[in-house]
């Protein structure tokens, strides 16, 4: 990683390695990208305020990887002298990354899968109509593959250096020969190798990066990590009101020390709090509760948010989540069921809510054994239900209960019932929905869950 120049572009008192994006300063964040993408061991090479840097990042290396500081006595020169001073370090293939820019590991795995292993292998963007700053940067002419020309003053190009190389020790050699002719960029070094044909190109087709130079180029980094939260499997419910409200919460918190598990017990606080408020049995009472619980609902979705920017996605988090989400839609469940006792409704309510709080409690735990039994995730998000492989007539049905069934749909319901004075009409459809759709799906995945541990020959977990 290339990391030793001054960067007063970026107008910040700090060194560049250590200006935040989203939180996380620049250098921490492409660490723990390499790191997410496989790599183990990395070698810094700092120049500019370098004893800061380390100091700065001494609480930021992430877990399973260890950092080796190169320092670079010439880190005014151009960046090809730079990557010569790891020369000496580096042994086989390796990736070659800068410290300012900002990319998701998918770009690291395309270039894994696709490098040819050749001098070097650059990750390009081909996609020019997403480049924000098209004058700075570094052009590339691609043909069949191969780099022809790189450079940021090209007349004719079709892609953009994205900054990330799967390199070998001959662009070392190459960086040499570069810089005994008087040219001492990295630039000049890979196109030596150009000439030879052994410079090759992967396009990362539109996969998120950055360079992030500006201010400008800081907020538009912010901005596109934020997008990647985005899923396409939100419904209409998430995708326009929870998810960009929940991302403009999450823009706010990923600066401060509040993590992940802090949210998800706060979701969990303030359900239970609706459900106080929903025992009153009033209109108040119940309009109080419904807005409670969907504001829990659109929070809920930044614990995974900040997990994911922060690169604190963990099995344990996972499980916290989903217990305090879980413990919150009981409590819930029980503060209606109380609400509508007290204000003498009509019994079918009670009975509805009974039913719909077994079936949820029994429907949980299915779910809850499916998980530790395939141990591969604490969220109740990556269980298999039969109906998903299936295009039957009874499969799509359940595919779209499946929707209605989903959070923010469910709370954002609740929501408008408690504001039209029918909250507890929201316990018929509980005990109807969870009752006939959730339990026997549940049972269902739970039952499959357990048939494929028998068939592998492995012991049900106990």
């Amino acid at each position: 990683m290339l990391a030793a120049g001054r960067g007063s572009r970026l107008g910040s008192d700090l060194p560049k390695p250590l200006v935040p994006v989203l939180g996380m300063p620049l250098l921490a964040r492409t660490l723990a990208t390499l790191r997410q993408g496989g790599v183990t061991r990395a070698f810094v090479v700092v120049g500019h305020r370098a004893k800061e840097v380390r100091e700065g990042m001494r609480e930021e290396i992430p877990d399973g990887m260890t950092v080796e500081w190169i320092h670079n006595d010439a880190w005014e020169r151009p960046n090809g002298v730079s990557a010569l001073a790891a020369a000496d370090r580096v042994r086989g293939p390796f990736f070659l990354t800068m410290t300012d820019h900002v990319f998701s590991h998918e770009v690291l795995e395309r270039l894994r899968r696709q490098g040819a292993g050749c001098g070097v292998d650059l990750a390009i963007d081909t996609g020019l109509d997403q480049i924000v700053d098209l004058d700075d940067a570094t052009k590339v002419r691609v043909e069949d593959g191969r780099i022809v020309e790189i450079g940021k003053e090209l007349g004719e190009w079709n892609a953009v250096d994205t900054g990330v190389f799967l390199a070998t020790p001959a662009l070392f050699d190459a960086l040499r020969e570069a810089v005994d002719a008087g040219e001492e960029s990295l630039s000049a070094g890979v196109r030596r190798l150009a000439a030879k044909g052994a410079a090759r190109v992967v396009d990362v087709e539109r996969r998120m990066w950055q360079d992030v130079d500006t201010p400008l180029d800081r907020r538009v980094a912010e901005r596109k990590l934020l997008d990647l939260l985005r899923k396409e499997s939100d419904g209409p419910i998430a995708r326009y009101l929870n998810r960009p409200l929940s991302l403009a919460l999450t823009r706010l918190l990923v600066r401060t020390p509040i993590t992940p598990n802090q949210v998800s017990v706060s979701t969990l606080v303030m359900s239970v709090i609706a459900a106080f408020l929903a025992t009153r049995g009033d209109y108040a009472g119940f309009l109080g509760a419904g807005a409670l619980f969907h504001l829990a609902s659109v929070v809920d979705g930044t614990d995974g948010e900040i997990a994911k920017l922060k690169f604190m996605t963990s099995r344990y988090g996972e499980w916290v989540d989903t217990i305090c989400d879980n413990l919150g839609y009981l409590a819930f469940l029980v503060g209606v069921i109380v609400g509508v006792v007290r204000a003498g409704y009509p019994d079918v309510y009670l009975y509805a809510g009974i039913a719909g709080f077994v079936a949820t409690g029994t429907s949980i735990a299915n779910l809850a054994m499916y998980l530790s039994r395939e141990r591969g995730s604490g969220s109740f998000l990556s269980v298999e239900y039969g109906y998903q492989r299936s295009d039957g007539f009874l499969s799509r049905v359940l595919r779209v209960t499946h929707f209605l069934g989903k959070r923010d749909f469910f709370a954002f319901a609740i929501f408008v019932l408690a504001v039209i004075g029918h909250l507890p009409f929201g316990l018929i459809l509980v005990g109807a929905g969870t009752t006939f759709i959730l339990l026997p799906v549940t049972l269902a995945a739970n039952l499959s869950s357990l048939g494929r541990q028998h068939d592998d020959g492995v012991e049900p977990a106990s």
